[in-house]
């Protein structure tokens, strides 16, 4: 194991052990979590797992056993057909380490849709592990039924400021955003995001992004970037695991 800004030493890597070290101390409030190329893409033919290396997967799941809820959007979680946060034995032990007691067993699952077109895999599980679905007030809930806990914040349009607190008045305090990027944009848009966790993908995909083709580039409604402090910046084989926090 290695510090903030050294190398990762030998060619296994404890992804428990690394987050809770490096992660852990992730106060109440939104963390994002993504992989990203060298040339600033996000996914791959719409897909984030060819970007994603073995230590990248695992620290992925690590992250989602620090946190008390996996917010993502619909299109993500169709797209990577999403389910329950599932833990290994090495992450549940991680969880009860860092989490206290009273903790539930795995996080909550939130899906953003104002749709609520939802991957079946998420609803069809035990009551316990129901999803909870954030969309508006004006949308046709009928296709969760009762399968899912639905949050209806805003009118035409999901109010996510409010969405958050009503994470947080179920004491889901720790989220943790796993994309897509349209629903990380709004989040970022409304000053949401308290942390991103990114880790930087030795592979380029050539599909054309505002980082080599500035003619892709989204106008953004900030009159000004923000700015997020380095907390750490870790390479492991040719990843670089990056921290960045308020």
């Amino acid at each position: 194991m290695s510090d903030t800004t050294g190398r990762e030493h030998g060619p296994d890597f404890d992804a428990p052990t690394f987050a809770e070290h490096l992660y852990a101390d992730f106060p109440e409030g939104l963390r994002t979590n993504m992989v990203m190329s060298i040339d600033g893409s996000v996914s791959f033919r719409g897909r984030v797992g060819p970007l994603s290396s073995p230590a990248d997967r695992a620290l992925f799941h690590a992250l989602r056993a620090l946190s008390d809820v996996v917010l993502v959007g619909a299109a993500t979680a169709r797209v990577e057909k999403y389910g329950p946060p599932a833990l290994s034995p090495e992450l549940t032990e991680l969880r009860s380490r860092t989490r206290g007691s009273g903790t539930s067993d795995i996080p909550r699952l939130a899906i953003v849709s104002l749709s609520c077109s939802l991957p079946e895999k998420s609803l069809d599980v035990p009551p316990g592990q129901r999803p909870i679905v954030i969309t508006s007030a004006r949308a046709d809930t009928s296709a969760v039924g009762d399968r899912a806990e639905v949050i209806a914040v805003g009118d035409e349009t999901i109010d996510l400021p409010a969405a958050i607190d009503e994470l947080r008045a179920r004491g889901l305090h720790r989220i943790n955003c796993e994309g897509g990027p349209s629903l990380l944009d709004k989040l970022t848009e409304a000053d949401l995001v308290d942390e991103f966790c990114v880790t930087m993908a030795p592979q380029v995909t050539a599909e054309g992004n505002p980082v080599t083709d500035p003619a892709a580039a989204v106008l953004s409604p900030l009159d000004t970037p923000r700015r997020f402090r380095l907390k750490h910046a870790v390479p492991h084989g040719d990843d670089v695991f990056l921290r960045y926090v308020r």
